[in-house]
Formats: C-alpha cells, structure tokens, sequence
C-alpha cells in the first residue's frame, strides 16, 4: 500500500477493535515517541498499533482515506 509505511501508527480502540481517530490520522514512529516524551497519557483501552501489522482490511480503508484525502 503506497500510503501506508513500516514506521505508521495509529491510535487504536482495543475494548472495540477500532481505530478512535478518522482513519487518515496516522503517527510516524518519531511523532509516537515525541508525544509521550511530551506527557501524552494513553487511556484504558487504547493503545498505538503498527499499521502495517492491522488486518488488510484496515490496511486497505486506512490506505484508501489517506489518498482520498490527498490534495
């Protein structure tokens, strides 16, 4: 997937298996870690998830948000 790198992140809801942000909010792995150095707190249930490791059908609507949002 063009859009999509083995550096992306997202912000995951495990209590409903969701992404908790629009699909088109990704985080390189430097912006994850700048945030929790920053004091950015996750909440019960949600995690950052690689996106390369989510199911191809979030891959593939992650990926698809991404380039219709393109400018």
């Amino acid at each position: 997937m063009k859009n999509i790198s083995k550096f992306d992140y997202i912000l995951w809801d495990t209590k409903n298996d969701k992404p908790i942000e629009h699909l088109d909010i990704i985080y390189h792995y430097t912006s994850v870690i700048e945030l929790i150095n920053d004091g950015f707190k996750l909440q019960d249930g949600e995690q950052f998830v690689l996106v390369s490791e989510l199911p191809y059908q979030w891959q593939y609507k992650i990926n698809y948000t991404i380039e219709k949002n393109k400018i």
